[in-house]
């Protein structure tokens, strides 16, 4: 675990000399593109029925175009540095998201911005740092550990406050507050507020449901929607599997406990779905 972690915020050391390159690169690209439809870029001679003509070139002719390619180029240039950081995050995420192993999860992030805080930081690495505390905040909930949530928040967030990523933690550990409180207006009223990525979400409006009483038509929600990873798919089953013992359900219900077990490896609602099971 150390040296991958190492490894990742060594790799953005440079980062900043990589973008430049690739910017560059991606500059030069994009002109010879628009030279092979408007010829040569620069100021030139040409022969022209045995007489010599100077053509301005199109930098000259159509300064519009070079403008194009200036955004083009940094666009793309912020894109490749993005992709980059997402993708050594994307092997973490997969403790997560494939194997359902919470708890391995948050270590790996825990371990990942103790070491980030350490740096004197290079290139991109506080960048690094930055993505992997919203992500453990998200795993701590995830555990459970809402008052350890809202403590690193509070006290030990480096991020910009009222950022996007800083008021999506935050509306995510509002509406865990208000479900494991019961409160079915204060989660409807956070979920109303919290934008659409919350909103689209059925699991969070199944939950919404849930707290209203609304359980069969959570259940219509729930038996509807479809989840390509495993750690969705054990919360969707579970989500479900209380809703059918809450009308009576038993069987389809221990069905989804009995997969959660199966599935849920060290996820806090496998811990809930054995109590179930076992009654």
């Amino acid at each position: 675990m150390e040296e991958q972690i190492k490894k990742i915020y060594e790799k953005q050391k440079n980062g900043r000399i990589r973008m430049i390159r690739n910017v560059l690169l991606i500059y030069a690209a994009l002109i010879c593109v628009v030279s092979i439809f408007k010829g040569n870029p620069f100021p030139h001679q040409e022969t022209v029925l045995f007489f010599d003509v100077k053509q301005p070139g199109w930098v000259t002719t159509d300064p519009w175009l070079l403008w194009i390619c200036v955004v083009v180029d940094l666009i793309a240039g912020i894109f490749i540095l993005i992709r980059d950081i997402l993708r050594d995050f994307s092997k973490i995420d997969r403790i997560l998201s494939q194997q359902c192993d919470a708890e391995k999860y948050s270590e790996m992030l825990e371990e990942l911005i103790k070491y980030g805080k350490s740096l004197d930081y290079h290139g991109f690495q506080k960048s690094v740092m930055l993505i992997a505390e919203s992500k453990y905040v998200v795993a701590l909930i995830i555990n459970g550990q809402l008052q350890k949530a809202e403590e690193y928040i509070k006290n030990e967030w480096e991020g910009k406050r009222e950022g996007r990523s800083w008021q999506q933690v935050m509306t995510n550990l509002e509406l865990s507050k208000k479900y494991q409180e019961k409160d079915a207006a204060g989660y409807s009223a956070t979920l109303e507020k919290a934008g659409k990525v919350f909103q689209k979400n059925p699991l969070f409006m199944a939950k919404n449901l849930m707290l209203k009483g609304e359980d069969e038509a959570a259940v219509r929600l729930l038996e509807n929607d479809t989840e390509k990873l495993p750690y969705y798919e054990v919360t969707r089953r579970f989500l479900l599997g209380v809703c059918y013992y809450r009308i009576g359900k038993e069987e389809q219900g221990k069905e989804c406990m009995e997969y959660v077990i199966g599935h849920g490896n060290t996820l806090k609602c496998k811990e809930e779905a054995e109590k179930y099971v076992t009654v």
